[in-house]
Order: C-alpha cells, then sequence, then structure tokens
C-alpha cells in the first residue's frame, strides 16, 4: 500500500519514463544521424527498463499504474509534428529532445520536493530517473552546433 506521498513520486516517475520512451518513438523516424539514432535507442531501451522496474512497485503494492492520458499521447504527437515540420536537422531533434529531458527533471523534482515523506526506494528510483536525464542531456549537447 502506498502513502500519498509515494503514489505521487512513482506516478510522476511512471509518467515521466512513458513520457521520455514515447518522444523517442516519434522522433525517431525523423532522425537522418546513425549516431543520434543510436543514442535515442538507447535511451529507449534505459526508460523501458525504468518504466518495467516501476511497474514492479505497483505490483507488489497490488496497484495500477496510471493510466496512459490519450490527450497528453496526442499533444506530444502533434507537438513534435509541428516543431519538426520546417526543420528536422540532427541539431533540431537534439534541441528538441533536450527540452523534453529538462522538462522531465523540473516537473519530477517539483514533486519529489513537494512530497518529502516519500520511501527511500521510491525516492531512490526518481533521482536514478532524474540523473538518467541528466546524462541524455549531456550526450545530446555533442549534436548542438
Amino acid at each position: 500500500m502506498f502513502t500519498d506521498a509515494d503514489r505521487a513520486v512513482l506516478n510522476e516517475s511512471y509518467r515521466n519514463a512513458r513520457m521520455g520512451r514515447e518522444a523517442i518513438n516519434v522522433v525517431i523516424g525523423k532522425v537522418e544521424d546513425d549516431d543520434l539514432a543510436l543514442d535515442l535507442n538507447r535511451q529507449a531501451c534505459k526508460f523501458v527498463q525504468m518504466e518495467e522496474k516501476m511497474q514492479k512497485e505497483y505490483q507488489k503494492a497490488r496497484e495500477m499504474p496510471p493510466e496512459e492520458n490519450i490527450i497528453n499521447k496526442t499533444m506530444l504527437w502533434g507537438g513534435i509534428q509541428m516543431n519538426t515540420l520546417l526543420n528536422a536537422s540532427t541539431e533540431h531533434l537534439a534541441d528538441l529532445m533536450i527540452q523534453g529531458n529538462t522538462r522531465g527533471i523540473t516537473d519530477l523534482m517539483k514533486v519529489v520536493k513537494a512530497n518529502k515523506s516519500v520511501q527511500k526506494e521510491y525516492y531512490e528510483l526518481a533521482q536514478e530517473l532524474m540523473d538518467f536525464e541528466e546524462k541524455n542531456i549531456e550526450k545530446l549537447k555533442a549534436y548542438l552546433k
């Protein structure tokens, strides 16, 4: 059984990992640079691993992960399509992904700070995800000119 703080942090972590994976799935078809494609595919695999780790936590607590919000998914897809309509360069795609990772870190950090009583294991999961997104940003910076 989760406390409210545990649920808030785990839900945001799960949403964050799923959103990262989905963004990569939308962007990857526009990538022409093989190195960027490889980096994004590696990131997508790690996001999937993080999602699976969190799903196990939900199962242990006999709870369901939050359902996917189709509106958010549609907005993500539409936003990426609009943002890449006139410019799908490697640099621009990397910049979009940097912005997404930054937003993910910021959103998750806010939830973690608002839920200081969260259990250590869920805090550590959130921290692992934020650290991973920081590394993504550092890797993606190499594609900026």
